[in-house]
């Protein structure tokens, strides 16, 4: 591990297109995968686990912190199916203080969730995660991502509608071509959510999350992860969203003499064409410090696209 670290700091000028060509540019590209699938996962809002007393946050959603189950369980739908596509342009592709270009590349998300009821204010949920990521000028860096898991969710009504979740997760990236697997992990996520409904017009959410990983492959890309998260929606007008979401992140690495701390700040809006069917468009900043220093860095990105989601 030493000797991968040596390696890497001496690559640290050498641009994206060297590196890759480097044999220590595996863990580079790969360290870059699990840090561009949970960057986009946030900023495209599927960094908050999905509880129901609220809607799930999503940029295509206008209902959110509205949805109440204070209505009679007929009116709750436990299915949830959803699609993203966005066109990013990053400032930094490989996201390393090296060697830094930018890169367009494109993020498509497209998955499904059941939460049934099981008994009270105790929820079951089970969701899978598709993500297809792929780059214009760098195409080695492109890959694909899939998430399947479930847990259990339980409601305080009392305590302002916090939930608490505990729920396992399955990841793997594989490349472009689904031929080859870059990275798994199973991961067991711990949290609390508390949903803040100041009126119809906006709402704020906060919450806490552990990440406490169980096996995967590489070693070295392995960590745990602790989160806070915050995040703020305002309806401007009637299809007209606006929203905001933080998220600073603590990132012990199993294997390795690794510590990361990483901060996503994410501003964004929405346009409801219809309650299932929106355009989106955003900026977002990613700040990351880490105490190996070629994995200090930051990165800007921008993007636009558009998202479905219908629930029955």
């Amino acid at each position: 591990m030493h000797f991968r670290s040596t390696l890497l700091a001496g690559s640290m000028l050498l641009p994206v297109g060297a590196l890759l060509a480097q044999s220590p540019a595996v863990s580079v590209s790969t360290d870059a995968d699990v840090a561009r699938r949970n960057m986009v996962t946030a900023i495209t809002g599927q960094a908050f686990s999905p509880e129901p007393g609220y809607a799930p946050p999503s940029p295509a959603d206008q209902d959110l912190g509205e949805q109440r189950l204070l209505v009679p369980d007929t009116r709750y739908k436990s299915f949830t199916l959803f699609a993203n596509a966005t066109e990013f342009y990053t400032s930094n592709a490989a996201l390393t203080n090296g060697g830094t270009q930018g890169d367009w590349f494109t993020a498509l998300q497209f998955g499904g969730s059941w939460m049934p009821r099981i008994a009270g204010n105790l929820y079951g949920e089970v969701s899978a995660l598709q993500q297809l990521y792929r780059y214009a000028d760098f195409s080695n860096l492109s890959f694909n991502s899939l998430d399947v898991g479930g847990g259990l969710v339980y409601v305080f009504r009392d305590a302002g509608d916090l939930s608490a979740f505990a729920r396992y997760n399955y990841n793997l990236l594989t490349d472009a071509s689904s031929s080859n697997s870059v990275f798994y992990q199973q991961t067991i996520r711990l949290g609390l959510q508390k949903p803040f409904v100041f009126s119809r017009a906006h709402s704020a959410t906060v919450g806490l999350q552990t990440d406490l990983n169980l096996d995967g492959w590489p070693d070295y890309a392995l960590r745990n992860r602790f989160a806070l998260l915050a995040g703020y929606q305002a309806n401007l007008t009637r299809r007209l969203q606006a929203n905001l979401f933080y998220q600073i992140a603590y990132f012990p690495f199993l294997d390795i003499d690794r510590r990361d701390w990483n901060q996503i700040l994410s501003a964004g809006l929405s346009y409801n064409f219809t309650p299932w069917f929106s355009l989106n468009a955003s900026v977002s900043a990613s700040f990351n410090d880490s105490n190996e220093n070629f994995y200090t860095y930051n990165v800007l990105n921008t993007g636009a696209g558009v998202s479905a989601m219908i629930r029955f």
